[in-house]
C-alpha cells in the first residue's frame, strides 16, 4: 500500500532509510544547549525535545528554551510533552497549554500528540495550522497488546490522524503546503514481558505497514528484549528509531554512537 511521506523541515520520513531521533532531556536551557551541541555531526537526523523534563514549563521558559534549541541545532525538532499516564513527567492538565506554547514558539517540526487524550483533535489542528505534522503516539510501560489488538489500535490511530488532517484541509481550503508536509506518523511503544512479545510487535508492525499503512509508522518494543526492534527498525517497517545520548528517554535505547556505527557496518536502518 502506498504511504504518504512526511516532511519535517528538510528531513523526509517514510523513505528508504529509518531516521535516527536523539532525545534531548535537559531540565533547562543550559542543559538543552549542551545536549544539542553534543548531537551536532553525530549522525542523528532529528532531535526529540522532551518538554516534560523541563523543571519549569511556564510559557516564557518554553519560549526561551525554544530560542536556544533553534540556535544550537539545525536538526528538525520533534516536540514531545509526555504525560505521566504514558510514562513521562507531564500532567494531562498542562498538555494543551504546553503544546500551544511550543507551537507558538516555533519549536516543533513534528508534534507528539498522545492517543487517548481528551482533546487531541484540537491540538492536532493547531499543529497543522502551524504547518507541523503530528506524531500520534501510544505507550504502555506495563505490557504489549495481543496481535489483533495491536493492529486494530494502529489502524484506529491512523484513521483518526487522517480524519483530522482531511478535516483541516477542508476547513483550510486545501492548503497545498500543509498537504505536501503530510499528516504525520503513527507511533506505538510497548513494554514486552519476553522476547516473544517483541517479536509479535515487530511482526504486527511489518504486517500493518505492508497491508494498511497510509502514513509512516514508528513501532518500538522497549527494554532489553526489544533492542532489536530499534536496531533493525526499518526492516520491520518503522520510518524512524530512537537512540540516546546517555540518559535514556525510554528503556532499551541504543547509544547514538553505537547505533550509527552499527548502521554503517550492517545497513540495519535501510529498508532494503
Amino acid at each position: 500500500m502506498a504511504q504518504m511521506k512526511v516532511r519535517a523541515a528538510n528531513v523526509e520520513l517514510g523513505g528508504d532509510r529509518a531516521a535516527i531521533i536523539a532525545p534531548l532531556m535537559g531540565k533547562n536551557a543550559s542543559e538543552l544547549a549542551q545536549e544539542a551541541r553534543a548531537v551536532a555531526d553525530s549522525g542523528a537526523d532529528l532531535v526529540e525535545w522532551r518538554v516534560d523534563h523541563l523543571s519549569d514549563i511556564s510559557n516564557p521558559v518554553i519560549a526561551g528554551c525554544a530560542q536556544v534549541l533553534r540556535r544550537e541545532t539545525d536538526l528538525p525538532i520533534l516536540a514531545t510533552f509526555r504525560t505521566e499516564e504514558q510514562g513521562g513527567r507531564g500532567a494531562v492538565a498542562d498538555y494543551e497549554r504546553v503544546a500551544l506554547a511550543v507551537l507558538e514558539a516555533e519549536a516543533a517540526d513534528l508534534l507528539d500528540v498522545e492517543y487517548g487524550l481528551e482533546q487531541p483533535r484540537r491540538v492536532a489542528f493547531s499543529a497543522f495550522e502551524a504547518g507541523v505534522p503530528v506524531v500520534i503516539s501510544n505507550h504502555d510501560f506495563g505490557a504489549t497488546p495481543g496481535a489483533d489488538e495491536l493492529v486494530a489500535r494502529m489502524r484506529q490511530m491512523q484513521g483518526e490522524l487522517l480524519e483530522w488532517f482531511e478535516q483541516f484541509l477542508d476547513d483550510a481550503d486545501e492548503d497545498a503546503d500543509v498537504r505536501s508536509r503530510g499528516a504525520g506518523l503513527v507511533k506505538v511503544a510497548y513494554m514486552p514481558g519476553s522476547v516473544m512479545d517483541s517479536l509479535r510487535l515487530a511482526a504486527c508492525a511489518r504486517h500493518f505497514v505492508d497491508t494498511f499503512a497510509q502514513v509512516p509508522v514508528i513501532a518500538v518494543s522497549m527494554g532489553e528484549p526489544g533492542v532489536f526492534t530499534r536496531a533493525f527498525a526499518a526492516k520491520f517497517g518503522s520510518a524512524a528509531t530512537f537512540s540516546s545520548l546517555g540518559d535514556d528517554s525510554a528503556p532499551g535505547q541504543i547509544g547514538l554512537d553505537a547505533l550509527v556505527a552499527f548502521d554503517a557496518a550492517t545497513g540495519c536502518l535501510s529498508t532494503h
